[in-house]
């Protein structure tokens, strides 16, 4: 290649280059500019040479610029200025902006130069200051992450909310320590499945399992990873955007139940009514062919069997799986009132221990009446039903036949009856009741060898024994 040809290349990307260049001496004149030097600085080339270097160095006095100049000249070498500082340049106007200056000694004649490349940053650091503002407000946990490494760079408000830590605590860890501790691998092979380029969305793994982050208190909480591998200010980067689904997953759980609920009671109204309503079709025409109205009686309680089940299947499909208010009821009051809404025969109730009961009232009052149901369904009519509050619990007891252990895990299952009047629901009503306000069911024997249903993890307050004699004699009373 030719020295002219050299030359003729060398002048083309002076004066193209997109920066604006500058060819200073060591006293600090400007000896050559290049057509870019117009659009950023607002001066022509010509104007510029002769010039200080200073005239386009915000405060260049106060900054020490002469002297960094000449201590530069000292040791010149190819870097860029200011390293890890904010440089400014001033426009022709006054005003000043953000710039990034490399510098490159050349030899002149035997005399040293610099030649200083200047780049306009007020457009890269506009989009910066959008990039942090769109970061710190999105409303969903953003971090940035080091696409090799794993290394936490950047994190949102967000972020620090859904995992209860500081800003300085997240920058710095590992990825897979937002994760739940001792699955480290599995979430490091989670990470680094992110496809350069692409777009990828996440919350559960093959298996099915949801991706979990592990907040300080130790809760796990799930989440929908939303996450790209790009490049970001020249570095090689994941950003990841973490959802919290947990009502996503309860309404999904809500959901599931409530459809297991209406195929239990398709099962059961298939099966169940079908029983009484053959009987009162028979009867009906039995009663019609023979004139015996006898048999009419038959189909009164053929219906009143199936009205007893449709109550029964409406009850458990409108329970739903949340409790609408929860208030302050007396077990001795409730329970009343919910036997004598129930057909008893004989049977008689007593309250051994009252007390309030933090309940939903509705709710409650499906649950003792399908527990004084079942007691007289498989005790008998002369069966004696006990109620009680106890410090964090309250229960139902019977001196029937009780269950037997191998069962009892069996009878809150939909259908599950050993009635020939049972619907089979009413227990899986009280354990849906009890499941709604987060309160442990559990079926055992009680103290005369009957069935005793007791609910625990229930906010009572029991009366004293004073105040229960009281209660009781009043309730006689009312009777």
């Amino acid at each position: 290649m030719s020295v002219d040809t050299t030359t003729e290349r060398l002048a083309a990307f002076f004066n193209n280059s997109p920066d604006a260049i500058l060819v200073v001496q060591r006293d600090g004149v400007i000896r050559r500019a290049n057509a870019r030097v117009e659009e950023i600085f607002g001066y022509a080339p010509e104007e510029l040479e002769g010039e200080l270097i200073e005239v386009l160095v915000p405060d260049a006095a106060e900054v020490d610029h002469p002297e960094k100049r000449e201590a530069y000249f000292e040791s010149p070498e190819s870097r860029p200025m200011g390293a890890g500082l904010e440089l400014r340049a001033e426009h022709r106007d006054g005003t000043t902006f953000p710039v990034d200056v490399s510098l490159s000694p050349i030899q002149t004649d035997g005399e040293t130069e610099v030649i200083a490349a200047v780049r306009d940053r007020s457009e890269r650091e506009r989009l910066q200051q959008k990039y942090r503002t769109v970061m710190q407000t999105a409303p969903d946990a953003t971090f940035v992450i080091d696409a090799t490494t794993g290394e936490i760079l950047e994190v949102n408000e967000a972020a620090t909310e859904l995992l209860d830590a500081s800003a300085s605590t997240l920058v710095g860890a590992h990825v897979t320590s937002l994760h739940p501790s001792g699955e480290t691998q599995r979430y490091r092979e989670l990470f680094h499945a992110h496809p350069e380029g692409e777009q990828k969305t996440v919350a559960r793994f093959e298996n099915g399992d949801d991706v979990l982050v592990e907040p300080t208190d130790g809760d796990h909480v799930p989440v929908e990873i939303s996450a790209q591998h790009l490049e970001l200010q020249g570095q090689d980067v994941v950003v990841a955007m973490f959802r919290d689904v947990s009502e996503r997953r309860q309404y999904e759980r809500d959901l599931y139940h409530q459809i297991d609920r209406l195929e239990r009671l398709a099962e059961v109204l298939s099966h169940d009514l079908r029983n009484p309503l053959n009987v009162a079709e028979g009867n009906l025409e039995l009663a019609v062919e023979t004139g015996d109205t006898s048999r009419l009686n038959e189909v009164e309680r053929a219906h009143d069997r199936m009205r007893d089940i449709i109550e029964d299947a409406l009850t458990m499909v409108r329970g739903g799986s949340e409790v609408e208010s929860v208030e302050p009821l007396e077990l001795s009051g409730i329970a009343w009132k919910c036997w004598r809404n129930v057909a008893t025969a004989h049977a008689s109730l007593s309250v051994d221990a009252n007390g309030l009961v933090y309940a939903d009232e509705t709710r409650t009052t499906h649950l003792f009446e399908n527990l004084f149901r079942n007691a007289v369904e498989h005790g008998g009519d002369d069966v004696t039903v006990t109620v009680g509050v106890f410090e964090g619990g309250f229960y139902v007891a019977d001196d029937g036949p009780g269950i037997p252990p191998e069962q009892r895990k069996s009878v809150t299952e939909s259908g599950w009856t050993t009635s020939s009047t049972g619907s089979g629901l009413g227990l899986s009503i009280v354990a849906d009741i009890a499941a709604a306000h987060d309160w442990t069911f559990t079926v055992t024997e009680s103290a005369s060898g009957g069935a005793r249903f007791e609910f625990a993890d229930v906010r009572t307050a029991p009366y004293d024994d004073a105040y229960t004699h009281d209660a009781d004699k009043e309730r006689s009373l009312e009777r």
